[in-house]
């Protein structure tokens, strides 16, 4: 028996580079709020500014400023890769659960509704 997951996988693959092209806009809209986007055009948009200035305060400044920005890129895609991996092993995880011992997560699931159906009832 074929899982959701395994059919997404599947489709994913057949449409070559796992999908790339088609998640990237999705992926950098998830991954990067449009405040962090808006932040960085507009840190960028200073460095081509002051890119011309001669002073040498400004000039180390700006080489400052830009290796920051490049480290923070990078934090964040390192941030945005170790949560979709940890997403994806999680998920793999609690198919092979599921699949190793399915009355078990079926008397799981009816025990955590009954719960919160007694909650809810309760207020």
């Amino acid at each position: 028996m074929e899982t959701t997951f395994e059919r997404s996988t599947e489709h994913a693959r057949k449409r070559g580079n796992n999908g790339e092209a088609v998640k990237r806009g999705r992926r950098e809209k998830a991954t990067a709020p449009s405040e962090w986007r808006d932040l960085i055009a507009d840190v960028e948009d200073l460095i081509k500014k002051v890119a011309n200035v001669s002073y040498a305060e400004v000039a180390r400044v700006r080489e400052r400023l830009q290796k920051t920005l490049a480290a923070a890129k990078s934090s964040a895609a390192v941030g945005a890769h170790t949560a979709r991996t940890y997403a994806h092993d999680a998920s793999v995880a609690a198919d092979e659960y599921v699949r190793e011992r399915p009355w078990t997560t079926v008397g799981l699931a009816a025990a955590a509704g009954a719960l919160i159906g007694f909650i809810a009832s309760r207020r």
